[in-house]
C-alpha cells in the first residue's frame, strides 16, 4: 500500500506491520490452494453433496479467522489515504506514543501504536502480541477511537486511557492495582463488598489515573463530558463489569484534582455532577453501595498518589507521569491568551492537548475557532514525527 508522504505512517510503523503483512499473505495463498485441492479431491470421488458443502463451508470459517489481521490493518492503513483524517490521525499516534513511553525500561520497547476510527461512541485498544482470531499476533498497539473525537479533539484524553491500558499492562500492574485497592480500602475500614468492586474497577480507573497524570484537570473535565448520561447508566453497578459506573468515575477525577492543587474549578464540577444524579433514583441497596463507594473515594485516592509500589521499583505511579507539567496555573496562563496567540513552547504534546482543553474551559473560544486551532496542531505533530524518523 502506497501511502503519500503527508499521509504516511513513520518507518518504524511500516517496519513492524509489513513483515506481518507478508506473512500473512502468504498463509491466506497457503490455506487458498489447501482450499483448492480439498475441493478438486471431493468432487472427483462419490462423496455425497452434502459433505461437498461442509467442506465449502469450513473453508470459509478458516478464510475468515484467516483474513481477520490483513483486514484490520488493511482498514487501518487505508484511512491514511485521506488527506486531513490520516494527517489527524498521525498526530494522535504522536499522542499516544509519548503516553507510553515513560521512564521505564518496560515502557522503553513498546512499538509504536497506530490510532485508527471506528463507528461508535467508545474507545478501544488492542494491545500489543494480543493474537488475533487466525493465531497471528497483534505486533503493535493499535487503538480505536470514535469518529465523532475528532470533532471534539479535546476530550482526546480517551485515547491516553486506552494508552495507560498498554502502559499498565507492560508495568505488570493489571493484578497490582486492584490487590493495592483492596488492601487500601479494607484497612480504612470499607466493607469486602465494596472492596472488591474497587478491585474489580481497578482495570479502567488505573487507566483514567494514567490520564490524569499526563493531561491533569483536562482529564477529569473530558470525563464529565464524555460519561453524563441518563441516570440508568450513569447509577447503575453491573456485575462482573470492570467500568466502574460514571457517577463515581467523575467523582474520582474530582477527588485527584483536589489532591493535587487543592480547591478549583473542579469543586463546582463536583457540586454539580452530584445534584445531576441524586441517589434516592436508585434501588436501596445500589443507593447503598454508591453511597459508601463514594465516601472511600479520598483513600484510593491517597492510595494511588502515594502507594510505593514494589513492581515499579519502590516508585510511585505518579513519577512515571508530570503533573507538574499540567499545573493548573500554568495552564491557565496559555489560556488567557489563547485570543491572540497560543504559546505551546516547552509542553509535550500530551500537555499540549490539556491546554487546549483548558483553553476551552476558561478561554471559551468559539467551538468552530477552536477545532481549527486543533485540527493545525494534530496536524503538525503528525507532520514533525515523520520528519524526524
Amino acid at each position: 500500500m502506497v501511502l503519500t508522504p503527508g499521509t504516511d505512517i513513520t518507518d518504524r510503523q511500516w517496519a513492524v506491520i509489513e513483515p506481518q503483512l507478508v506473512a500473512s499473505s502468504v498463509r491466506l495463498s497457503s490455506r487458498l490452494r489447501r482450499a483448492s485441492d480439498t475441493l478438486l479431491a471431493k468432487s472427483g470421488d462419490n462423496k455425497s453433496a452434502r459433505e461437498l458443502n461442509g467442506a465449502l463451508g469450513q473453508i470459509e470459517l478458516d478464510m475468515g479467522r484467516a483474513f481477520t489481521f490483513f483486514d484490520t490493518y488493511m482498514d487501518v492503513l487505508t484511512q491514511r489515504h485521506a488527506p486531513e483524517l490520516g494527517a489527524m490521525l498521525a498526530g494522535c499516534d504522536v499522542l499516544a506514543r509519548e503516553a507510553m513511553r515513560r521512564d521505564h525500561p518496560a515502557l522503553a520497547i513498546i512499538e509504536p501504536p497506530l490510532v485508527y476510527c471506528e463507528r461508535g461512541i467508545g474507545a478501544a485498544i488492542a494491545r500489543e502480541s494480543v493474537p488475533f482470531p487466525d493465531g497471528s499476533s497483534n505486533p503493535m498497539p493499535l487503538i480505536q477511537i470514535p469518529y465523532a473525537r475528532l470533532s471534539e479533539k479535546y476530550n482526546l484524553t480517551s485515547l491516553l486511557h486506552e494508552a495507560g491500558h498498554q502502559a499498565l499492562y507492560r508495568l505488570q500492574l493489571v493484578e497490582t492495582l486492584p490487590k493495592l485497592a483492596r488492601s487500601s480500602l479494607q484497612k480504612s475500614g470499607a466493607s469486602k463488598t465494596v472492596s472488591q468492586l474497587f478491585a474489580l474497577w481497578m482495570s479502567e480507573i488505573g487507566p483514567d489515573f494514567w490520564a490524569f497524570g499526563l493531561t491533569g484537570v483536562a482529564e477529569a473535565a473530558a470525563v464529565c463530558e464524555l460519561f453524563a448520561m441518563p441516570s440508568a447508566q450513569a447509577l447503575r453497578i453491573a456485575p462482573g463489569d470492570p467500568h466502574p459506573p460514571p457517577y463515581l468515575r467523575a467523582l474520582l477525577c474530582f477527588d485527584w484534582c483536589r489532591r493535587a492543587w487543592g480547591r478549583g474549578i473542579w469543586d463546582d464540577w463536583e457540586r454539580d455532577w452530584i445534584n445531576a444524579y441524586p441517589l434516592d433514583a436508585v434501588p436501596a441497596e445500589t443507593r447503598r453501595l454508591l453511597t459508601e463507594a463514594r465516601h472511600f473515594i479520598p483513600v484510593l485516592g491517597q492510595a494511588l498518589f502515594d502507594g510505593k509500589l514494589h513492581v515499579l521499583g519502590g516508585r510511585r505511579l505518579l513519577d512515571l507521569l508530570d503533573l507538574a507539567a499540567v499545573s493548573p496555573a500554568r495552564l491557565e496562563q496559555i489560556a488567557g491568551t489563547a485570543a491572540t496567540k497560543i504559546d505551546l513552547k516547552g509542553l509535550t504534546p500530551c500537555a499540549q492537548l490539556a491546554a487546549f482543553r483548558m483553553i476551552r474551559e476558561w478561554r471559551k473560544l468559539p467551538e468552530d475557532r477552536l477545532d481549527q486551532l486543533m485540527t493545525s496542531w494534530l496536524i503538525k505533530l503528525g507532520r514533525d514525527q515523520r520528519r524526524l524518523n
